[in-house]
């Protein structure tokens, strides 16, 4: 009789264990808020959006994905959020800072990530910024980088958090191609995110556009202050015309280069026109407040759905297009190098 409740026991134990172990097929999300902070909080993740009422400076979500993702938070106001975070079925604790700030008569809620845990992703992701931290500087980064990327690429092909770390490498001008097409031969592009993965093999395998050659296609948009820009009015100058939005990342991280590329040529008959394709026009303002952009600016908020972004065959951003005093098409987004070494010749 006690060998048979012992027996009974250990399989009990045994089964609770597993059970234990079984993959969850939702998340629930807890949350706690540094700063003073009342009423509702929006979770956005995989299309859908989520609210919660902010109680003692707490709040909690619960839903499903089926792939790891990115999701992110806003308030009822304007809301910039230092970086995305993901999302993946397990139990996740976030700690985050809410602080609002009047921008231009704008009130705006900063939100910061100060730390998450209880995903595979996020100990993915920190051990890859502790890893950046340590070795960016060394004269051997990006053999290092490279190498530290073959190892997630190997562990994780299937993840987004993959694609997304070899998406925003592609966008360095001194970048491997040649090791990044490795990369993304190695991905489960099935299980990547198809917009992302668009613009990353845009990046490593690129093509010239079938507008190089030909005459640009003149337009009229609205600056910030509501005056309409022609394009003509560039005739008899070289022009950057640098498609963007505020709201990606990787616009806004190419933006101090232009800034010292347009600072050393400005005098020498060089202009820039940056289209935004924000649909929020107070979040473009927002940007161009932060960036400082001493050139012409643009919005065109039906974004992709634009006529012009379709007469120009724009599919990602950035996108840009270097056009020589006479109107014609010399280059679809070149190298910050290429763009410096054509203006040389000026």
């Amino acid at each position: 009789m006690k060998k048979n409740i012992l027996t009974l026991f250990i399989f009990l134990l045994i089964s609770s264990k597993f059970v234990g172990q079984t993959k969850k097929d939702y998340f629930t999300l807890e949350g706690i808020i540094r700063t003073n902070y009342s009423g509702y909080i929006y979770l956005s993740y995989n299309n859908k959006k989520d609210s919660c009422l902010v109680i003692n400076n707490k709040f909690h979500f619960k839903g499903k994905m089926p792939i790891a993702d990115v999701g992110y938070f806003t308030t009822s106001k304007l809301t910039s959020m230092e970086k995305d975070f993901y999302l993946e079925n397990a139990n996740i604790k976030i700690d985050i800072s809410i602080e609002t700030k009047i921008i231009k008569d704008f009130k705006i809620d900063f939100i910061k990530i100060n730390s998450i845990s209880g995903t595979k992703t996020s100990l993915i992701e920190k051990d890859y910024e502790d890893f950046v931290a340590k070795h960016q500087n060394d004269k051997d980064w990006q053999m290092k980088q490279y190498k530290k990327l073959d190892e997630i690429v190997s562990k994780y092909p299937n993840h987004n958090l993959t694609g997304d770390l070899l998406t925003g490498v592609s966008w360095d001008s001194l970048a491997d191609v040649k090791k990044l097409q490795y990369f993304y031969n190695k991905l489960d592009l099935k299980s990547q995110r198809p917009s992302t993965m668009l613009v990353f093999k845009k990046n490593i395998y690129p093509s010239e556009s079938s507008k190089v050659g030909k005459p640009m296609v003149d337009f009229v948009l609205p600056d910030k202050n509501g005056k309409y820009i022609n394009t003509n009015q560039y005739r008899g100058s070289v022009l950057l015309i640098d498609f963007w939005a505020s709201w990606c990342a990787p616009c806004r991280k190419q933006i101090p280069e232009i800034t010292k590329i347009y600072e050393k040529f400005k005098d020498k008959n060089f202009k820039i026109l940056s289209i935004s394709l924000d649909k929020n026009k107070e979040k473009w303002l927002l940007a161009l407040e932060k960036e400082k952009m001493q050139w012409d600016n643009v919005l065109e908020d039906k974004e992709f759905l634009s006529e012009i972004v379709k007469e120009y065959e724009v599919n990602a951003i950035p996108t840009s297009f270097l056009i020589n005093e006479k109107g014609v098409i010399l280059a679809n987004n070149p190298t910050m190098q290429e763009l410096e070494n054509y203006l040389n010749k000026l």
